[in-house]
């Protein structure tokens, strides 16, 4: 891995994604801007990925 990719706080990962679901991202971003300017593609990402790592904690305590 390039060192460029790496910093103290973050590590670039690079993923392919449908077209279809770009869309779909794009125009809930779009959305969310109403209330949110500051929105963006990598936030969303982010708040997608803390959501789904939480349901499975939780997932995890019930068993």
């Amino acid at each position: 891995m390039a060192t460029d990719n790496i910093n103290n706080k973050s590590a670039k990962k690079h993923i392919r994604f449908p077209h279809e679901t770009l869309a779909e991202i794009d125009e809930s971003i779009k959305r969310e801007k109403v209330d949110n300017p500051g929105a963006n593609f990598s936030a969303w990402v982010l708040d997608a990925c803390g959501r789904k790592l939480k349901a499975e904690q939780r997932k995890k305590a019930k068993e």
